[in-house]
């Protein structure tokens, strides 16, 4: 498809609702819409006025009425794309929104690909590449603070401190270069070391700083695994409803009710969690439960933390143990010592003496006793794994493919100081050179075209 292609496609989510809308980009914009838009205003002079709703009608090549709408026509500069847009908003349904992109498409347009009206924002100057993808992570956000951390990409945060880096690479790299061009004037034995040592450190702790808080941040916007894991009949089940506030798994006094994995969504201190109640495990013959029970020990292993729900009204076992004995050392370990409400037998010193890293919390699914609580423990220990950043406002959104891009610049500026004593100035360079074109990747300045596609591929389309 080329650029001068005016392109279309429906912008709103398929399915029944109070409004859709299809969009279009390009020079023949306004032609296409005006060819199958019935509206009276159309001979008032100054038609169509920029950014103005019109009150109108879709009409087929054949003028059979389709649907009333509402048109807005945008011209080029001052739009998402940089060039003419017009937005259709019709009424949403699949077959209404359908028929009137088939319509725009037989009038003139062509379907756009995926992302592909975010691309020529891109292309067109009116975004970077960091912020292009600031806009799929706001499509693709699951919390508020995926939200928050969307929109500040959005305004080119990432971009200014990327740019501030290119631009110190630059400076360091200016005099080396000079030094080559005009060898009668520099001595390579004379050249600053010291300094240029430096400089060099200061480039590498401003890339430390960009990847600060980055796995806090892809918690928000990805969400976080939580396993309830337990022996049967501890109330697992229970305390999934409790923390979701609906029924979502079948609780029975009858031990090994869950034979499978069950998920619930919930979000708690802006960490999207992703929350799977488990088959209890113990030992049996039953091949059923056996399997279930496999299933439970791989979605604990699976987990960025683990709920352990223990039966207060008993004592600790060595069941509990192995049980326990399942956390791995990255992962965070909330204890519940669930049926608070029945006459307590189960010794807390020996809970805490085997799970000294827990957070232990008391409650009762049946009053609703600690569940708060639990709550809370879950997204202190969150807190704790991904590290509490008290700077957070001040830190950059990054993504697994600019972490990527930050540590391969990285290692370039660490051989670059480790090369100052043994190397000659041109090696030095070179690996600024590189550490240069690597930090370019991000806003799009050094990317390829295929990378490119591969990006915007991951758009909805329309967007």
């Amino acid at each position: 498809m080329t650029k001068n292609e005016t392109i279309a496609a429906i912008s709103t989510p398929l399915g029944e609702g109070g409004i859709g809308i299809v969009r279009l980009s390009g020079q023949n914009a306004f032609a296409i819409v005006d060819r199958i838009f019935d509206c009276p205003k159309k001979k008032q002079s100054g038609y169509p006025r920029p950014r103005y709703l019109y009150h109108g009608f879709i009409k087929d090549l054949e003028e059979t009425l389709i649907d009333e709408v509402l048109v807005s026509f945008m011209p080029a500069p001052h739009t998402y794309t940089r060039e003419d847009i017009v937005e259709i908003n019709c009424h949403s349904g699949i077959f209404t929104l359908r028929s009137i992109e088939k319509l725009v498409l037989q009038a003139g347009a062509c379907l756009a690909e995926p992302g592909e009206f975010t691309k020529r924002a891109f292309v067109n100057g009116r975004l970077d590449l960091s912020q292009a993808e600031a806009v799929l992570n706001m499509v693709h956000a699951r919390s508020e603070e995926a939200v928050k951390m969307a929109a500040r990409g959005l305004q080119g945060e990432l971009a200014k401190k990327v740019e501030s880096i290119r631009d110190k690479i630059l400076t360091i790299r200016a005099p080396i270069e000079a030094s080559f061009d005009y060898p009668e004037e520099f001595d390579p034995n004379d050249y600053d070391k010291v300094e240029l040592k430096k400089n060099l450190g200061a480039l590498k702790t401003d890339l430390q700083k960009l990847v600060l808080g980055v796995e806090r941040n892809r918690a928000y916007q990805d969400g976080v695994s939580v396993a309830i894991i337990g022996k049967p009949n501890v109330g697992k089940s229970s305390l999934l409803n409790s923390m979701l506030h609906k029924q979502r798994a079948i609780v029975h006094e009858i031990p090994g009710t869950t034979r499978d994995l069950l998920e619930g969504y919930l979000n708690l201190g802006g960490y999207p969690i992703r929350l799977v109640d488990t088959a209890g495990i113990q030992g049996t013959c039953d091949p059923v439960e056996k399997q279930g029970i496999e299933l439970s020990r791989s979605a604990a292993g699976r987990a960025r933390l683990i709920i352990m729900v223990v039966d207060g009204s008993v004592e600790w076992s060595e069941t509990d143990k192995e049980i326990a004995g399942l956390k791995h050392a990255d992962q965070g370990l909330v204890i519940a010592i669930n049926k608070s409400d029945l006459e307590q037998k189960l010794n807390r010193e020996l809970v805490k003496n085997y799970c000294p890293d827990a957070k232990i919390v008391e409650t009762s699914a049946v009053t609703g006793e600690g569940i708060k609580q639990l709550e809370n423990a879950v997204t202190n220990m969150l807190d704790n794994i991904f590290g509490s950043d008290t700077d957070q406002e001040n830190q950059a959104i990054v993504s697994m493919r600019h972490e990527r891009i930050i540590d391969e610049a990285l290692m370039n500026v660490e051989s670059a100081i480790e090369a100052i004593d043994i190397q000659p100035l041109e090696i030095i360079s070179l690996e600024l050179q590189n550490a240069w074109l690597r930090m370019g990747e991000i806003t799009g300045d050094t990317v390829d075209d295929d990378l490119l596609d591969k990006i915007f591929s991951e758009f909805c389309l329309g967007k």
